[in-house]
């Protein structure tokens, strides 16, 4: 009989002492599980050197030529379409968001906004972000105001828009003639090329889509992540209407 007394004690004793035992391992897991999902909800850009490339008034002549390179090199890059050429060429603008790319929003013909009144304003960036939506199924919630030109109409309207503007913090001034040498364009992109830059570039330009190649295998060495702008501001606290990063919009078509 005193075994028997003595049976349903031992066990319990010994489901205590697993208890026990397992205790700490179950505190060290849920500590690791806890540190993961802090490290996952980290923008990714805290931990990783990137750099965001865009490209301006596209789609155009050379944007598959463009995404090619950008895919060699697991690349992702923000498109600033022009409306009327997304009219043109739809193939283009699905292409650029089957690459897993971001599309921006550049006006629907790239009238300078600060000539036009506040309803042609409205009309011209209406019309871009209608078209844009029509043809890629993507909503832009970024902006580019043609030649960086802005003023508070333009603001206020973007805002109603929900986007925020995105004049780029460097350029490779390929929208200068002058400029379009593919050597000139290389050496140009890598001297400003730096962690949590915006570099402002247009797909129109040839040199620029052939000076790809050298730039993205330089910086890939260089260790940079190749990002769309949303990713780089991922964790800010944007205002629609303003214009990210915070730096003096830069001139450009």
């Amino acid at each position: 009989m005193a075994l028997h007394r003595l049976a349903p004690l031992a066990a319990i004793c010994a489901l205590t002492l697993s208890a026990a035992l397992t205790a700490p391992a179950q505190a060290q897991v849920q500590a690791h599980s806890t540190a993961t999902q802090q490290r996952a909800a980290e923008p990714y850009c805290a931990t990783h050197k990137c750099i965001a490339l865009t490209f301006d008034d596209g789609p155009a002549e050379y944007t598959n030529d463009l995404l090619k390179v950008l895919k060699k090199y697991k690349a992702k890059a923000t498109f600033f379409l022009i409306g009327n050429r997304v009219q043109k060429h739809p193939k283009l603008a699905q292409n650029i968001v089957k690459g897993g790319h971001e599309v921006g929003n550049h006006t629907w013909s790239h009238k300078y906004l600060t000539d036009l009144e506040y309803k042609a304003i409205y009309s011209e960036v209406k019309k871009g972000q209608d078209i844009i939506k029509k043809t890629t199924g993507k909503t832009p919630v970024l902006f580019r105001a043609p030649g960086g030109l802005i003023n508070d109409g333009v603001r206020t309207i973007i805002a109603k828009f929900g986007m925020y503007q995105i004049p780029g913090t460097v350029a490779t001034q390929d929208y200068i003639k002058d400029y379009r040498d593919v050597e000139f364009l290389t050496g140009r992109a890598l001297d400003i090329a730096g962690q949590d830059e915006v570099v402002l570039m247009h797909e129109t330009v040839k040199q620029t889509a052939q000076s790809m190649s050298e730039v993205l295998k330089e910086l890939t060495a260089q260790g940079y992540s190749f990002v769309t702008v949303s990713k780089l501001l991922e964790g800010q606290e944007l205002v629609p209407g303003e214009s990210y990063p915070e730096q003096l919009p830069l001139s450009g078509d």
